[in-house]
């Protein structure tokens, strides 16, 4: 019932959605039929008889002629191009509308007269000159900027289908380290520009038309126009400590003068892992190997099964479903149910192909005094854990809806109004954390067993297996239509601004900016019954229990800006600007945790239903804090050509102690448009643009936990009875805390090149910085052994970062069977290292941070190789002592005889000739055996596009990657938790899905040159020769990825009805090439690398998707 309710309540939504489309088109058609006539009516009342027209197209400066300029009749769409002296011959009737178009200049629209001779000017085009980049507080022409920012339009964030707008921002800009999480639509992601500026982190402040709060997952891509990426201090100073990370400024569309506007768009596609995904389903063989394997490991097998059952498991080996005369589940004589299945547990629980749809519907329009822009968008996907065994079926849901509106109040004086809701729905099975549930998933799921008796019981404990929950009782939850997550996130903003022009030059502007976020988490268990033996069941609350949970998580944010801005120019070549201003902002946050056990109903899900046992537990978390900044901005240019800007930034926050608050911050930059100097006139026809720009800038970091500086006391329960029944309660104070904590200091240093040739067909941005962060909080002491605390944090590390970013791009157009083709290809590459300039570590012990260090570093022994005989094993064992802490494992196989080294075993290097394998002291003056042997940060972020237009038809491709990234596999830990995907059954000895051809890179005596070592389980945990990081099994998660590729055809229509029709095709993540690849091929990358699965670093989580989409875009 309750999955009923929510498609219904999607229908609605989308219903509403198109409702608002038709009422808004038909206030407007009838207008278009009564303006435009018949499809036939001629234009202008002029007789539609062809005749030939000749000219020439020339330069309006120079008068020079142009060649390669496109002529198109509108009318008849047969065009043609200009000879080398800019003649050209068309067909047009007197009144008919001629295109002129040619790439470096203004289009030029013309009507065709009754003279058979013309000629026609055509201006270079001043886009690059005109071309306006937001900035801080204001809009900047783009070559008077003098600060390192890059801009994305949003016609190439929409171009392409994705559900949120992070996921189209990967790759758009060398300087943007965009890492998913996982493919999870809520996962959250990693973004940072240049790298983090601190070892405590950092993220970009991020501004949605001027408001601050907002998740780049919970903004519609529809909605946005353009981005601007402010890299260097020098551009992000303004915004004071908030912006020490860099800053994203995304302007959403608006409304303008003129008949209102009614666009439409849809998709609908499918999903599916860029992974592969082939598993052994055959259970015979699934269980011969685990069984093999285990065995030597422990010397007994992990299934009870008898001579008879292995047969008949045999029996069944090539019945890939179920034969009636060959049942997977046998009730055996003692009424215990026996499985000897080839069931597919991977497609079975996870949805490979997962249909999506999304709609995007908009209206804007306005009149001199007031324009609106209003927007609604709904997306719905199947999630990952929807197949068919599944009771409770993965989805998401997004809804959002904006609304701007600008009207003149007087002829000085304008209000604006900018209100968005985005909604998020999603719905998952199983454990409390879908994360762990994934990677839970991945041990004990053998083919052998199905998730369900015969008579409809779950199976959960099997006797088949020793006992152990098959995937530690997540199959049996998945069977439980009752258990349940679900997650309801929703952001609200809200922007009201009064703009005033009292003067000339003059203006004053003052917004009040409210983020208000609430994410609400409903988790619902039942108790896990289940059967092992016919018309028996049993009760299991090991894994699963009666409970119901909230977790209510939200912050309200209020913002104030106030400024103003003066602006001047005199004798036509000084131009100066200032601004001043403040800025006031008041965060607090809530999390509140209210849990029932014992609710004694399976139906209810409220904490209204109790019993005798319930019992409840309640936490909750309240943080707040408030920040205070002054700004000011000057910016002198003369005649365009020597550019200055300086500003100075004033804050204090609450998140310090009373006399350590406030911190000042300086930048300053210059530029030198040299293109635009005397000597360059002579070139000036070829080379359009030379400029040459550099910046300083300091910025402070406030980015720490809110309450750093304050002692706090904690309370709880010690484990002491001082009666029958009642724990002591206790308290304890924190660690102890230096008294002068204070700002972290950003500083950077920015040198840039812009260059652009040939009518700006090629352009180039070149940038080099240093950034150098100072006072990084960290620890500031050692403390005497046996003090019982941590030491306290102060201001005592330093950071440098380098690196370098280039864009380069060209664009053209000419003549196609008498069409325009117009096609570009851009690319980028930036990179970055960055180093510990200074860290209270003067041992340098290398676990830790220590000055010399890059971070990203990996430490690891050097494996000379496998041994190649027994012997060769035995002497090497002998001359290292053994080395426990890399061979435990191997030892612990005493029992079956295989508890030594041998051949195929790895072999370490001795490197400081001790004696044994180890790390030294552990400093990176005696480290013994170890080395850095890779480096996890990503180098070479690079990425590059195509785009072709001609007769209506559309194609972009898009790549995306990183040349270089180190991963080693985590290790298991004693845990289940691992990189399994990669190690496969040197992991979890039962390990759920095995690739049918992993044996072929594992080494025997017949395949003694393989990949990996000797086949031995739980070798990958602590204390095993592949649970060390080492230079052999070290991976490179470097990739190159088919981003993405659109196909469209945008369909003639009468423009006086429909303005755009347009249906496209488009691939999202089509493919990758990765060295990864060479050894496994069931981990992404990208989600290797990720911190934001269950365990960071094991590749095991939400997939990332392959989606392939059809859509229609209707403007009207």
């Amino acid at each position: 019932m309750q999955n009923n309710m929510n498609n219904h309540s999607g229908g609605r939504t989308l219903a509403a959605l198109f409702a608002a489309a038709l009422l808004a088109v038909a206030g407007f058609v009838p207008d278009a039929y009564a303006a435009g006539g018949g499809a036939d009516a001629p234009q202008g009342g002029v007789s539609q008889t062809l005749r030939t027209i000749t000219g020439r197209v020339v330069d309006k400066a120079t008068k020079k002629p142009l060649a390669g300029v496109a002529i198109v009749n509108m009318k008849t769409n047969m065009g043609t191009t200009t000879t080398v002296d800019g003649s050209f011959t068309i067909a047009a009737a007197a009144g008919q509308t001629l295109a002129v178009s040619l790439l470096g200049y203004t289009d030029v629209e013309m009507t065709a007269s009754t003279a058979s001779d013309i000629t026609i000017e055509m201006s270079e085009n001043s886009q690059l000159i005109d071309d306006v980049v937001v900035v801080g507080y204001a809009e900047q022409r783009r070559v008077n900027i003098t600060g390192a920012v890059a801009t994305i339009s949003g016609d190439d964030l929409a171009a392409h289908p994705v559900v949120s707008t992070v996921q189209a921002l990967q790759g758009a800009d060398p300087s943007l380290n965009i890492t998913m999480d996982s493919g999870n639509p809520t996962a959250s992601n990693n973004v940072n520009i240049r790298g983090v500026p601190s070892i405590n982190g950092g993220e970009p402040l991020i501004l949605v038309d001027g408001v601050p709060g907002v998740s780049l997952r919970l903004v519609n891509a529809a909605d946005i126009e353009s981005i601007s990426v402010l890299k260097d201090a020098s551009a992000s100073a303004i915004y004071g400590a908030k912006a020490s990370a860099g800053v994203i400024l995304i302007t959403t569309k608006s409304g303008s003068s003129g008949r209102a506007t009614v666009s439409y768009s849809n998709n609908f596609g499918w999903s599916s892992p860029t992974t592969d995904h082939d598993f052994i389903t055959n259970g015979y063989e699934y269980a011969t190997t685990i069984h093999d394997l285990y065995y030597s490991r422990y010397g007994y097998s992990p299934f009870n099964y008898t001579e008879n059952d292995w047969a008949q498991l045999e029996a069944r080996r090539y019945d890939k479903t179920e034969n009636p005369e060959r049942p997977w589940v046998v009730v055996g004589d003692d009424g215990k149910y026996h499985y000897y299945g080839n069931f597919d547990w991977y497609h079975n629980i996870f949805n490979t192909n997962r249909f999506n749809h999304e709609h995007n519907v908009s209206l804007s329009g306005g009149n001199k005094d007031i324009n609106y822009y209003v927007s609604g968008r709904f997306y719905e996907q199947d999630g990952t854990l929807s197949g068919d065994m599944i009771k409770q079926k993965e989805y998401y849901r997004n809804y959002a809806f904006r609304g701007k509106f600008d009207a003149k109040i007087f002829k000085w004086a304008k209000w604006s109004t900018n209100a968005a809701v985005n909604a998020v729905e999603q719905r998952y099975p199983g454990q409390l954390d879908e994360g762990m549930t994934i990677a839970a998933l991945e041990q004990n799921l053998a083919p052998m067993f199905v998730p369900e008796n015969p008579d409809g019981s779950i199976v959960m404990y099997p006797y088949d297996l020793r006992n152990i929950a098959l995937a530690t009782g997540r199959t049996a939850s998945f069977m439980d239509e009752g258990n349940k997550h679900t997650i309801e996130n929703q952001m609200f903003t809200l922007s009201n601004g009064l703009h005033l022009t009292p003067a000339k030059g003059l203006s004053i502007d003052a917004t009040y900016n409210l983020t208000n976020y609430r994410r609400l988490y409903k988790d619902r268990h039942h108790d896990q019954v289940y059967s092992r033996q016919i018309g028996v069941y049993e009760t299991s609350t090991t894994y699963m229990k009666d409970r119901y949970r909230e977790r209510h998580y939200g912050y309200t944010l209020h913002n104030v800006d106030a400024y103003l801005t003066y602006n001047h120019t005199w004798n036509d070549a000084h131009n100066f600007k200032v601004l001043a201003g403040m800025n006031y902002e008041r965060y607090r946050s809530t999390d509140l945790t209210v849990q029932q056990d014992g609710l004694g109903s399976g139906i209810l899900d409220s904490f209204k239903s109790k019993t005798d046992k319930s019992s409840y537990t309640v936490t909750q978390d309240i943080s707040a804090y408030q920040t205070l900044g002054f700004f000011a901005r000057v910016n002198y240019d003369y005649k365009g050509r020597y550019l200055f800007e300086a500003s100075l930034r004033a804050d204090a926050t609450s998140r310090f102690a009373k006399d350590s608050r406030w911190g000042y911050f300086p930048s300053v930059s210059a530029g030198w448009r040299f293109s635009e100097e005397p000597f360059m006139e002579s070139v000036s026809d070829w080379w359009n643009n030379g400029k040459i720009r550099l910046s300083y800038g300091s910025l402070g970091n406030q980015q720490v936990a809110d309450y750093l500086y304050l002692d706090r006391i904690s309370t709880n329960q010690i484990n002491y009875l001082f009666d029958e029944a009642t724990k002591a309660n206790a308290s304890s104070v924190s660690a102890p805390l230096a008294t002068d904590l204070t700002w972290e200091t950003v500083t950077t240093y920015n040198v840039g090149l812009d260059l652009s040739f040939l009518k700006n067909r090629l352009t180039f941005t070149g940038d080099y910085f240093i950034r150098d962060t100072k006072d990084m909080l960290t620890k500031s002491m050692t403390l005497p052994a046996g003090y019982g605390a941590d030491p306290p944090k102060g201001n005592c590390a330093d950071l440098r970062t380098k690196g370098w970013e280039i864009s380069l791009s060209w664009r053209d157009k000419f003549d196609l069977g008498g069409k325009p083709f117009t096609y570009a290809i851009s690319g980028s590459v930036g990179d970055y290292q960055s180093v510990i300039t200074k860290y209270n570590n003067p041992s340098k012990i290398f676990s830790g941070y220590y000055e010399g260090k890059k971070l990203g570093e990996i430490w690891g022994y050097h494996v000379v190789g496998l041994f190649k005989t027994d012997e060769e094993a035995a002497a090497y064992q002998r001359a290292i002592n053994n080395s426990t802490n890399v061979y435990q494992r191997i030892y612990n196989m005493s029992p079956t005889g295989l508890g030594q080294l041998m051949a195929g075993d790895m072999m370490f290097e001795d490197s400081d000739n001790s004696g044994s394998i180890g790390t030294g002291s552990g400093t990176v003056d005696d480290p013994g055996d170890m080395r850095v042997i890779g480096n996890s940060t990503p180098r070479y972020n690079y990425s590059f596009r195509v785009e072709l237009n001609w007769n209506g038809f559309d194609i972009s491709a898009f790549f995306q990657g990183v040349g270089k990234r180190d991963w080693y596999p985590t290790n298991n830990q004693d845990a289940i938790y691992g990189a399994n995907k990669f190690w496969q059954l040197y992991s979890y000895p039962i390990l759920s899905f095995i690739t049918s051809d992993f044996k072929k890179d594992v080494w025997t005596e017949e395949n003694p040159n393989a990949y990996f070592p000797r086949l031995r389980p739980i070798i990958c945990y602590n204390g095993g020769p592949l649970g060390v990081a080492n230079d052999r099994y070290l991976q490179s998660a470097a990739y190159l990825r088919f981003k993405n590729l659109t196909v469209g055809y945008t369909i003639p229509v009468l423009k006086q009805y429909v303005k755009k029709l347009r249906v496209y095709f488009s691939a999202e993540n089509i493919c990758y090439w990765s060295p990864l690849k060479k050894h496994c091929k069931l981990i992404d990358p990208e989600l290797a690398v990720s911190g934001g699965t269950y365990k960071a670093g094991t590749g095991s989580g939400y997939d990332l998707p392959r989606t392939i989409s059809f859509g229609v875009d209707i403007t009207f």
